[in-house]
């Protein structure tokens, strides 16, 4: 259950101020089968069943958004929502090595999902413009399906090196529109499924003694009928539109040295292009000043780095005691699919420091740090809602924080 209070406007004016209360419950149950003939052939075969329930309710209040004749106006939004998802799905994934050293694995998994949804929403003008009162509603349900394979190459170079090849199919079911606020919206308010194919490549290695190791991956995405929630041109618009098709390619490196006695040293770097092919957006199309507003993929920054260092002391009979610290850097990111520049988040870094204890039967575990060490003030997400008083609400980072737990293992 989560009960919230969201002020989208972030003034001292009732511009877009939110309640919204959730009451969510799920049951999910998975079933396994596997089979190994101790030689060249390993198998694992499996249901999944999940069930998921979410009603929901919302007030929106604009009491300082609209006037006539420079007289306020209150305005007052209410929605009912009653989400239910059935998912199920079965799937095989076969291993075989059919020469030394070669391993060929295939993957097949069938999802079939039927959601239905029931939404009512309510508009209460003040006494003004209380004509414009009404009530918008939907009562939808469909199912959607999709067989996902996937395909890998393996090849044991050495007890050490280790290289693959893969292919794998990716599915994200369609739904309903949650802001469909107008007639039209509800007239036809679902989503189509989104499809991705991800190609990749790598490499796996590690020292004789083992206290070097090294992992290197490339990758290619294409991405089709791209699930985008936008701001439209009607007042209180939020369409989901399968927009676009979107392409991203990658590579990945990840090391790892122990040296000396009990200090770690890692490492991670990663960089990725990501760009539409298309983006199908009827604003697009109709109005020039849309031109560049999908120029960039969102949450998708060129540049990810940490770095990472930490020595362990042993302590004989009072257990062991390990600090160390990180630092993770992030280049530019946009944060919203319609890309507005006060969205976006310029590249920044965070550090962090951190202690551990453990017992010398590595039972209890206490451990304390600070994040965000240098108090670094930053975006991790926002809300584009250019469509109620031109309004673009950014989420930030927790600031410096501390912290301190304690972990028992039965």
């Amino acid at each position: 259950m989560s009960k919230a209070y969201i002020d989208i406007d972030a003034s001292q004016f009732s511009l877009g101020d939110v309640y919204v209360g959730i009451d969510q419950n799920q049951f999910s149950q998975e079933l396994q089968a596997q089979f190994d003939n101790g030689g060249a052939l390993q198998a694992t075969y499996g249901v999944y069943f999940l069930r998921e329930h979410v009603p929901s309710e919302q007030y929106a209040w604009a009491d300082d958004l609209y006037t006539v004749a420079t007289l306020p106006v209150t305005f007052l939004r209410t929605i009912g929502d009653d989400l239910n998802t059935r998912s199920y799905a079965a799937y095989g994934q076969v291993n075989w090595e059919f020469a030394p050293s070669w391993t060929l694995g295939a993957g097949l998994r069938y999802t079939r999902e039927r959601k239905e949804y029931d939404r009512t929403t309510s508009t209460y003008w003040g006494p003004l413009l209380a004509a414009l009162d009404g009530t918008v509603a939907f009562d939808a349900s469909k199912s959607w399906d999709a067989w996902t394979p996937s395909l890998s190459l393996t090849k044991a170079f050495s007890d050490r090196v280790m290289g693959y090849v893969s292919a794998n199919r990716g599915f994200k079911s369609g739904g309903f529109n949650g802001r469909a606020n107008a007639a039209a919206e509800a007239a036809r308010p679902e989503f189509d499924p989104e499809f991705v194919w991800t190609y990749e490549a790598g490499l796996k290695t590690a020292s004789a003694d083992g206290r070097l190791i090294g992992n290197l991956s490339v990758f290619h995405s294409e991405y089709k009928n791209f699930q985008a929630r936008v701001s439209g041109e009607e007042v209180g618009s939020f369409p989901v539109l399968n927009a676009a098709k979107l392409k991203m390619d990658g590579v990945e490196f990840e090391g790892i040295a122990l040296v000396g006695e009990g200090t770690r040293l890692s490492a991670q770097i990663g960089w990725m292009d990501a760009r539409y092919a298309s983006f199908d957006d009827p604003r697009v199309a109709a109005n020039p000043i849309y031109a560049n507003l999908h120029d960039h993929v969102p949450f998708s920054p060129d540049w990810t780095a940490r770095v990472a260092a930490s020595h362990t002391f042993m302590l004989g009979d009072a257990g062991s005691l390990s600090i160390g610290g990180d630092y993770s850097y992030r280049s530019e990111t946009w944060l919203s699919v319609d890309n507005r520049d006060v969205l976006r988040q310029s590249g920044f870094g965070l550090a962090g420091l951190f202690g551990i204890w453990d017992s010398p039967s590595l039972k209890w575990q206490l451990r304390g740090g600070v994040r965000n060490l240098t108090d670094k003030v930053y975006k991790t997400d926002a809300q584009e809602f250019s469509s109620v008083g031109n309004i673009q609400t950014a989420y930030y980072g927790m600031p410096r924080n501390y912290y301190v737990t304690a972990r028992y293992s039965f």
